[in-house]
């Protein structure tokens, strides 16, 4: 059963990680395709509860979910309560959010993009470069985008770049090679 936007405390949204956005819906029994953001649909099997929300009909609930699977790089979600095609056509648009809770455990040197967000960039060095303002995928690597005195600075994440990640100080100590800090701006 889904349980209403009353029970969300503005303490829990801080508890939360968007992971997904219902694009379509499947079938005649409710189902729902999910753009997954973390670009992979499996993680959704995973999941026990989500919270969806629709910002155009100002709308927060907090569903279980009864099954999932993958369809090529969407997932399809079956909540508890939406029984119907209709009822899956109404949640169209709602963006699916997480609690950090149940995301699975990373090994050592590991870290989900919301743990960087808002990390101050450091260089080696010394020099303060700003805070992470948010992250983008390419195929070669995940990006830090670090926005600075109306500057920003592409940086990628990689072993040969990123030395330290230290959650606790709110920091992320960079060894850039020879103009990379430069040619971003």
């Amino acid at each position: 059963m889904a349980r209403d936007s009353e029970q969300l405390s503005p303490e829990s949204a801080d508890d939360l990680v968007m992971v997904g956005e219902i694009v379509k819906p499947h079938g005649i029994r409710g189902e729902v395709k999910v753009y997954p953001y973390s670009e992979r649909p499996e993680n959704f099997k995973l999941y026990k509860e989500v919270v969806l929300v629709d910002e155009a009909a100002g709308r927060t609930k907090i569903y279980k979910v009864v099954k999932s699977r993958e369809q090529g790089k969407l997932a399809i979600l079956q909540l508890e309560g939406i029984v119907s095609r209709e009822d899956a056509e109404a949640l169209l648009g709602s963006r699916i959010w997480l609690k950090k809770t149940q995301f699975p455990k990373l090994g050592s040197g590991e870290y989900y993009w919301h743990q960087l967000k808002g990390l101050t960039v450091i260089t080696e060095s010394g020099r303060k470069i700003g805070p992470v303002s948010k992250i983008f995928s390419t195929r070669a690597h995940d990006i830090l985008v670090v926005s600075s005195g109306g500057n920003e600075y592409l940086i990628p994440i990689d072993g040969a770049i990123i030395r330290e990640i230290d959650e606790q100080e709110g920091k992320i100590i960079i060894s850039p090679p020879e103009g990379l800090l430069e040619i971003n701006k």
